[in-house]
């Protein structure tokens, strides 16, 4: 008898998980149509905008004709890489620029080839070395863009005038490719 007792126990207990579980999933799915139903078709509005690149000078770097110096300005022309590109965007969203360098080959000594990257206005907003070492390296990152606003950037690299014998770099070659990239910034 007392068998009996416990067997219909579990099958109460089983009957009422059973019923639990069935007006969970009830529940959750009356709940799920009804925050479906209470969307509106345009509840979501998703801002976009363009960001156009224009590389000037091309955007490959391949084997320039560089001579040492010392320093350079952003009226350097003899002796450098030089390569100027405007980024443009046309939208509504402000944003971070970054560049990068994607150095194929560079057979000079490390720390022997400089970069620096002005401005339209010749401010210098970066500086640093290009490293031997093939792979992507940012040169400069964070630049504001605002919307709808132009930025025009030069890049300079040169080779590093230094108290050395450097003739042993002398027909040394690099190449590579400049790239642009954009964040948008958040509010």
């Amino acid at each position: 008898m007392i068998e009996h007792s416990s067997s219909k126990k579990k099958m109460f207990y089983m009957i009422v998980l059973i019923l639990t579980l069935i007006t969970m999933i009830v529940g959750a799915t009356l709940a799920y149509f009804a925050l479906v139903a209470s969307q509106k078709d345009e509840g979501t509005t998703l801002y976009t905008g363009t960001l156009q690149i224009s590389y000037i000078d091309g955007v490959y770097i391949k084997n320039p004709e560089l001579f040492p110096k010392s320093n350079v300005t952003y009226d350097t022309y003899d002796g450098v890489y030089r390569n100027t590109f405007s980024v443009e965007s046309s939208g509504t969203l402000e944003q971070t620029i970054a560049v990068d360098l994607d150095v194929r080959m560079n057979e000079f000594n490390d720390k022997a080839l400089k970069y620096a990257i002005f401005n339209s206005e010749g401010k210098e907003m970066a500086r640093g070395y290009v490293p031997q070492a093939e792979g992507t390296v940012t040169l400069a990152s964070n630049m504001y863009l605002a919307h709808n606003g132009t930025a025009t950037y030069t890049l300079i690299i040169w080779w590093d005038n230094t108290n050395y014998d450097q003739k042993e770099e002398m027909g040394s070659r690099i190449s590579g490719r400049i790239t642009i990239y954009s964040k948008q910034l958040k509010y």
